[in-house]
């Protein structure tokens, strides 16, 4: 069997904050946004990345793509060091991992035609000018779904689901190894969605390209996704294949979460499993002691406040981290 090249490696990764306030520097609480989580992502692999909001996963993000420094760690894309690389260094591993972000409209310079738009990281990294790098721009519009003779229009002139389009043919312009899309189609109207997950899905077959897929939408999760990494403030909790995810989720907060995805069918909605929480989502300044997770948990005893339950492989090939799952 032929070995599946490795596009991203996180290896027990921390992103802590604060510590230090005010003009004399006295000490201030410490946010843990992210608290130690590793993880591979294999070369034309969707790996989706859920949780509430607060929880991590953007910080996660902006630190995979060297925005954020970690306190410890390693991050590799593509066998790449980022964690104390060079300006060079990050600016050569850049090249291979890129973003797409939640809005559109604010991913893109107003003033410039999106043909600039697309063709400034091939021009900036001097790989096309003048009629090739026109011709490259073409070929990026069309794998999105639009037209060439498009290039000199303005984003305004677009539609949301269009603007979306045209980021992604900029994420892809520089052929990158890794895209992390964070919440890509959350701004969109729902009917735009699918158009837009059914792109993505398209170019990782013709490109092969790796996809970490942000998002607290566990619909869009189950159409696009090959794994699902489930976070709680700032851990992952839960690791498994689509499939056995969807259909035996363990951790008690990925079952809560679950049982928010409203159904289609109103006797299946009504007959759905109920797994309520209760309280709210603590602070990363003030984590729970033992399992973050105890304090809104229905399931939760004595040793769930005593002790940090690791993740434990189980024998459907999940990784989940609960005493009771």
């Amino acid at each position: 069997m032929k070995e599946v090249q490795t596009v991203l490696e996180l290896t027990d990764v921390a992103v802590h904050f604060g510590g230090r306030s005010g003009l004399l520097g006295k000490s201030g609480a410490v946010v843990k946004a992210v608290n130690g989580v590793s993880l591979q992502i294999g070369r034309g692999e969707t790996v989706a990345l859920v949780g509430e909001s607060g929880c991590g996963k953007s910080t996660l993000s902006n630190t995979i793509v060297g925005l954020q420094a970690p306190v410890s760690g390693s991050v590799k894309v593509a066998g790449e060091e980022v964690v104390g690389a060079t300006p060079k260094q990050l600016n050569d591993i850049r090249r291979k991992v890129q973003m797409i972000f939640q809005d559109p409209a604010l991913s893109l310079d107003p003033r410039s035609t999106i043909g600039a738009t697309i063709g400034e990281p091939l021009k900036v990294r001097g790989i096309a000018s003048g009629k090739a790098l026109q011709q490259k721009v073409g070929e990026l519009l069309t794998q999105v779904g639009l037209r060439p003779e498009q290039a000199d229009r303005y984003p305004h002139q677009f539609s949301g689901g269009q603007r979306q389009r045209v980021v992604i043919a900029r994420a892809l312009a520089l052929e990158p190894d890794l895209v992390i899309c964070d919440e890509p189609v959350s701004a969109l109207d729902v009917s735009v969605r699918a158009q837009i997950l059914n792109l993505l899905v398209a170019l990782q077959k013709r490109t092969g390209v790796s996809y970490l897929f942000v998002s607290h939408d566990l619909s869009v999760v189950r159409h696009i996704c090959d794994r699902v990494v489930v976070m709680y403030l700032g851990r992952f909790v839960e690791i498994a294949d689509r499939s056995t995810f969807f259909a035996e989720p363990k951790h008690p907060y990925t079952r809560a979460l679950m049982s928010a995805v409203p159904e289609a069918d109103p006797v299946a909605q009504r007959d759905k499993e109920r797994f309520m929480l209760s309280g709210e989502l603590p602070s990363p300044a003030n984590i729970p002691s033992g399992c973050a997770f105890h304090t809104r948990c229905p399931m939760a005893t004595e040793i769930c406040s005593n002790i940090r339950p690791e993740l434990t492989p189980r024998p459907d090939g999940a990784l989940v981290a609960c005493h009771h799952a």
